[in-house]
């Protein structure tokens, strides 16, 4: 039975008995009937398929990234720039959804698009606070 205390062999040779026997025990589950899925990590490994489809991504990325700088450099001279801000934001985070491989490009595109946003909120504030100053 499993877990059982067997005696040692009585011969003068020193062996360890570590293998199993050959024949299960009464009440004994066979042991290729017990072998499951290997415990330790194995790393997945992508198909030529898989491959290519993930090179044909990153359209997101790269729009993020466009409307990101346009959205920076419009914002710059005026408040026009906040809706491409805001729009390189908003495919930003769905590129980092969506587009696992590309993470540098979405990322400059959210920083773009938060910093365009930021300057075109300067702009409201700035023009809000000339208009309460102008005596009326």
């Amino acid at each position: 039975m499993a877990g059982e205390y067997r005696e040692p062999p009585r011969d003068d040779e020193f062996r360890f008995d570590l293998t199993r026997p050959s024949a299960p025990v009464e009440g004994e589950l066979d042991y290729a009937s017990t072998v499951t899925a290997p415990t330790e990590w194995v790393p997945y490994v992508y198909t030529d398929s898989e491959l290519s489809a993930q090179a044909g991504r990153g359209g997101l990325s790269i729009a993020a990234l466009v409307f990101g700088l346009l959205g920076l450099g419009i914002a710059v001279f005026g408040v026009w720039g906040a809706a491409l801000s805001l729009a390189a934001v908003v495919l930003a985070v769905m590129a980092r959804i969506t587009e696992r491989r590309s993470g540098a490009l979405w990322a400059y595109g959210l920083g773009t698009g938060l910093a365009g946003l930021i300057l075109a909120v300067a702009w409201v504030l700035i023009v809000m606070q000339a208009l309460t100053i102008v005596p009326g």
